[in-house]
């Protein structure tokens, strides 16, 4: 999953667009009716080998495909600017496409033309459909089974349980999950996403832990004993123990937070029918289940009721994605800059 996490690593960074650095050369698509765009790796192999072909079986539909990192995506969008997007649906990672949303680049998603969309579980539907997420994968708690006696319930057993005491593995700042790890311990020891400065306070607290950059750098720990507990995306808890490691992962009583990759109309799209097609394709209960399959992620369509074995290797469907905690990145991503300053000036 290599290619998968260093596109999360880089995700935030993609916001440094905003302040003006310089932006590559946007790629013709003149020829394509339809560009849809995803991530290297797996994830391309996935859409080229499976999703597309499906798609044009199923729709006549068939689109381009841009694969890249959520920068290049951003950059391609600002270099063509508000009129002439290169894009009729963009999936990115929430965080960022909320930055572009509020730029004026998406409109609402029309329910009629996205039948499936009546279908996504209402926590995942943004405000007045302007965004939908289509692929999450779930951040929780994992830990060894075989290093730690009592094993956590809950995001304040980080704290209080001694025997986790310099064993905790997290990520960097420049990882998004360190961010939502933040805003949760702001929800949960602040009452609100708000309480930043609380949050610093806790976090502080439990110093000293390891930090990683990415969740692969979190299993290698993990499977070397270097930590026992780790705040850690689920598919990588299950990657572990499907090579032997003895872990498990843990629903915090509190919730969960994830990587939530959003899927957005373009206001000005080239062609917005085979848009909704595209992105009614992949809210479709069969494709969330395949994407559940290949990646762990957890189906976003309430009608997707995965068999038991599945199950197991995805601990967030069904009701429980109600545990899935959102925040809002509106006002989050203003104070990016000063967060991760301090984070970097204060967490060590």
């Amino acid at each position: 999953m290599l290619a998968l996490q260093n596109r999360r690593d880089l995700l935030l960074r993609s916001l440094g667009a905003a302040a003006g650095f310089a932006l590559p050369a946007l790629p013709s698509f003149a020829a394509a009716p339809l560009v849809v765009n995803t991530y290297g790796g797996r994830w391309e192999k996935f859409w080229r080998s499976d999703l597309l072909p499906m798609l044009d079986k199923t729709s006549g539909v068939q689109p381009t495909l841009d694969v890249g990192l959520g920068k290049n995506f951003i950059a391609n969008l600002r270099a063509a600017g508000i009129e002439k997007p290169p894009y009729s649906v963009l999936m990115v990672n929430e965080n960022i496409a909320s930055v572009v949303r509020g730029e004026g680049y998406f409109e609402p998603i029309p329910a009629a033309k996205v039948p499936n969309l009546a279908n996504v579980y209402p926590n995942l539907r943004n405000p007045g459909d302007n965004g939908v997420r289509g692929i999450v994968s779930t951040i929780g708690i994992g830990y060894r089974k075989d290093l730690v006696k009592t094993p956590p319930k809950s995001w304040t057993d980080l704290w209080s349980n001694p025997e986790f005491k310099g064993k905790i593995g997290l990520y960097q700042i420049g990882n998004t999950a360190a961010m939502l790890f933040l805003l949760m311990t702001a929800k949960i020891y602040g009452g609100s996403q708000d309480a930043i400065d609380r949050a610093f306070v806790e976090i502080k607290k439990l110093l000293p832990f390891t930090q990683a950059d990415w969740s692969g750098t979190l299993s290698t720990m993990l499977t070397r004993g270097d930590v026992t507990v780790a705040v850690i995306d689920f598919p990588e808890i299950v990657a572990l123990k499907k090579k032997g490691v003895p872990v498990e992962m843990v629903v915090p009583s509190e919730g969960v937070v994830a990587f939530e990759q959003s899927f957005n109309i373009l206001k000005n799209a080239p062609n917005k029918e085979d848009a909704y097609k595209y992105l009614n394709f992949i809210l479709q209960p069969e494709v969330q289940e395949m994407m559940a399959k290949e990646f762990f992620t957890s189906p976003t369509n309430t009608k997707v009721q995965l068999a038991s074995a599945m199950a197991a290797d995805v601990p967030v469907s069904g009701q429980a994605m109600a545990s899935i905690v959102g925040f809002d990145w509106s006002k989050v991503n203003p104070q990016l800059p000063a967060i991760t300053d301090r984070w970097n000036r204060e967490i060590k």
